[in-house]
């Protein structure tokens, strides 16, 4: 929620980094593609707002999350770096954020997770990194990893890098 305007209409929210699209080459923007664009980003995504002219810091957290994600994903990101995307929110909104997230990776977009939550890193993760100081302690591939693993290799005090498939 830290990249929101938070008195700034949900619409406008979305398109902040991606105005280039919406000038074909002049200086105004085209209203009208942009509309259109926050409209299908609203509806892809399902944000829940009454109106896209509505401020975002009105919406749930869980919906600003969202609209976030909407964002980045007009700039056609190759790589999504997500840090706590469920941090914070429902858990309705999670699960709609877990789908968007598992979409994303068959459409071939490679998405890092960075969570405190063991649950959602190994539901979403085909490989686990491991850190500790800023060190990497362990590299898990994640053929049915489960918890007690993590915490193992978390808090195994050998200095090198591991890599097993678990």
């Amino acid at each position: 929620r830290d990249g929101i305007v938070p008195v700034m209409a949900v619409g406008k929210n979305i398109t902040l980094a991606a105005l280039n699209k919406f000038t074909g080459g002049i200086s105004q923007l085209d209203d009208a593609a942009e509309q259109k664009c926050i409209l299908e980003s609203i509806q892809q995504l399902k944000v829940k707002t009454s109106s896209p002219d509505l401020a975002i810091g009105r919406l749930s957290g869980g919906n600003q999350q969202k609209a976030i994600l909407a964002r980045c994903l007009l700039l056609n990101p190759r790589i999504l770096i997500l840090d706590e995307p469920t941090r914070g929110i429902d858990i309705g909104a999670k699960y709609e954020i877990y789908k968007l997230i598992n979409q994303l990776v068959q459409q071939g977009i490679a998405v890092i997770v960075i969570s405190s939550e063991l649950p959602e890193v190994l539901g979403l993760s085909d490989r686990v990194l491991v850190m500790h100081e800023g060190k990497l302690k362990a590299n898990l591939i994640n053929h049915n990893l489960t918890q007690e693993q993590v915490m193992e290799a978390a808090l195994r005090s050998e200095h090198h890098v591991e890599k097993q498939s678990v």
